[in-house]
């Protein structure tokens, strides 16, 4: 790991400065340390402190003078300490917080505290730029540098800024918590020679050591003439920093929300194998990308050694999970549901690895369940929570009726968790609420209640509603790949980025390096062109993408049409209804009809008005097109 400080920070600073940074792992507090050392900082707070004018203190107008000569408006963090010991106790939860806190008001040397496996690679300290990207301690979300942004003096990895306005605000990202095993601690020496920093450095050492066990600590210290150096990290500390980057990419892309994140996080740091649960109900015929999100995300998961617990809902299918329905759906028989699933399963293989699959059928609990069991779950729930869901309010205010079995959907759904013993879901925002019924189920039966990874909804390819077969706007698993070029070329231009986020396998830096490209003004139409091919190679493999593409080039950039187009031959003069639906160009004589009054049925180049027309057994062929992408030579 290498720390540098940058020389134009050194050529801003108008007396000698010196910063160490002191890294120790595998940390354990001492017994009986914790009591000791909260007695020890009281015991230097009081008196002194209590009274202190910190603003009169050499260390903190030294500090002053270098600020509002960087031209930083900010609090010398001594100040800011100060100001707690005044309002309230400096002791503070974490052991380790108030050890480097009793170390700063003994020396007067500020100093910072980090998680080093948050910390992302390398650090320096420098002159900010546009785009740093900045959590402070306490808030949700992060703040970006822009171009008005003033230039600060930052302490930064190679991901974000740890500390910003030189020594005034810390980082959310990388505070030190209970969980946390390694550290990384700066200490400050404004006005102190690289010789008085090492003096201040052995004795912040030294008094860690009275308090806590630990196998490593190295020092490094940079001033004018050293502004780089490094240290060799022990393997299982590389591991855990290597951990946190990758779950850190596993959270985030193409994700709405975690619950809870700190835990899912701490428990990718540790290496804990999870088990994770998926529900879906088998409705339709086909899967599409919009349920892909999905399992991309688990196949994420399952490549890195987790178990994917597939939940079929042969019960729950057959009634329906009233979400975002206007209406009470249609009951459905268990075997018709019991033959979807079996199609399910097999799409699910285009993206998950299904011999390490755990499947399991809610069937297998809920047939079986007395009536008894099912009402003492039941009584676990108010009707009042179960109603607090919009398109239940929505329905009521249209007067429409809700069913009894709508209410218990939810409860239903977070039972599954408990059989399963999930320690995490991934599913659509939408399913949210649902989910969240599991965790006091489990809670309440020993179990450690699951977190949640909840998945943007993709919208579909009219760029304005999620992905729905029942909208039209959808891209299928078993659509042919020339039919997912073509529907993938037609999206809005808006829909790239999050398209290539979530359905693509593509790299965190490509994806990044394909943003500038968009932003630079590039034509969406060539990114397309490669988004669309990344999508296919995933469902049917690359060799497949590229005759997409060329078939996609030559139809609707050439004005050409296909050298693989499908022939039928005709038995009789036969209606196009019949030819259509027999050569599954169309699957019902309804479709033949909405894409003849669409306009999109040609003869031969010329539209078809009539969609009763006949075609005729006399030896002439005949070139059919459906819609955009589908051709059919009929002789």
């Amino acid at each position: 790991m290498k720390f540098r400080i940058q020389k134009e920070v050194l050529n801003k600073i108008s007396m000698p400065y010196s910063v160490a940074f002191v890294v120790v792992a595998n940390v354990s507090l001492q017994e009986g340390a914790e009591e000791k050392l909260k007695m020890e900082l009281e015991q230097v707070v009081e008196p002194k402190f209590k009274s202190i004018e910190i603003e009169k203190n050499p260390t903190v107008l030294a500090y002053r003078q270098v600020l509002s000569e960087l031209g930083i408006e900010a609090k010398v963090s001594l100040e800011t300490l100060a100001a707690i010991i005044k309002k309230k106790s400096v002791v503070m939860d974490s052991p380790v917080i108030n050890a480097y806190n009793k170390f700063v008001l003994e020396n007067m040397v500020p100093a910072g505290g980090y998680d080093l496996d948050r910390v992302v690679g390398d650090v320096e300290i420098r002159l900010s730029k546009v785009g740093d990207r900045f959590k402070q301690l306490g808030k949700e979300d992060y703040s970006e540098f822009s171009p008005e942004s003033p230039v600060t003096v930052v302490l930064a990895d190679q991901e974000e800024v740890l500390c910003n306005d030189w020594v005034s605000k810390q980082s959310e990202t990388q505070k030190i918590r209970s969980t946390s095993k390694n550290f990384m601690f700066r200490l400050e020496g404004l006005g102190l020679t690289a010789q008085e920093m090492k003096e201040f450095t052995a004795i912040f050492v030294v008094d860690f050591s009275d308090y806590f066990q630990f196998d490593f600590v190295k020092t490094v210290i940079l001033d004018e003439n050293t502004t780089g150096d490094e240290i060799e990290l022990p393997s299982e500390v590389e591991v855990r920093r290597a951990n946190y980057v990758d779950a850190v990419e596993l959270l985030t892309r193409g994700v709405s929300k975690v619950i809870v994140y700190e835990d899912v996080l701490q428990s990718l740091m540790d290496g804990k194998k999870l088990r994770i649960k998926h529900g879906v109900d088998p409705t339709t015929k086909d899967l599409h990308l919009g349920y892909a999100v999905n399992y991309e995300k688990m196949r994420q998961f399952q490549d890195r050694g987790h178990t994917i617990i597939f939940l079929i809902g042969s019960f729950t299918a057959r009634f329906g999970d009233p979400t975002d329905k206007g209406e009470t759906r249609t009951m459905k028989d268990k075997q018709i549901v019991m033959d979807l699933a079996q199609n399910y399963i097999k799409q699910l293989s285009r993206i998950l690895d299904i011999d390490k699959l755990e499947i399991r059928y809610n069937g297998d609990w809920f047939d079986e369940m007395k009536a008894e069991d099912l009402l003492r779950i039941m009584s676990e729930f108010t009707v009042a929570r179960m109603l607090e869901r919009d398109m239940f309010t929505k329905r009521m205010k249209e007067g429409k009726e809700i069913g009894l079995h709508e209410i218990v959907y939810p409860m239903l759904q977070g039972y599954d968790s408990v059989e399963i013993e999930s320690d995490l879901t991934v599913i659509g925002t939408d399913q949210t609420f649902n989910e969240l019924q599991a965790r006091p189920l489990q809670s309440r039966r020993g179990q450690t209640p699951q977190n949640i990874i909840a998945m943007e909804l993709l919208v579909g390819t009219d760029g304005k509603m999620k992905m729905s077969q029942s909208l039209g706007n959808y891209i299928g698993f078993d659509d042919t790949p020339e039919d997912k070029f073509g529907k993938i070329m037609s999206i809005p231009d808006s829909l790239i980025m999050p398209y290539f986020t979530s359905s693509t396998r593509v790299s965190r830096q490509e994806l990044a390096e394909i943003k500038s490209l968009l932003e630079s003004g590039v034509n969406p139409r060539d990114i397309k062109f490669r988004l669309a091919k990344e999508i296919i190679s995933v469902f049917d493999g690359e060799t497949a993408a590229e005759k997409a593409k060329l078939h996609f080039e030559t139809v609707f950039q050439k004005k050409e049409l296909p050298d693989d187009i499908v022939s039928f031959e005709l038995s009789a003069d036969m209606s196009l209804v019949q030819v259509l639906v027999e050569s599954k160009m169309a699957s019902s004589n309804a479709e033949v009809r909405r894409l003849v009054e669409q306009g999109g049925v040609k003869l031969d180049s010329e539209k078809v008005t009539d969609f009763q027309m006949l075609l005729p057994k006399d030896g002439v062929e005949r070139i059919l097109q459906v819609g955009k992408r589908k051709f059919l030579r009929v002789s």
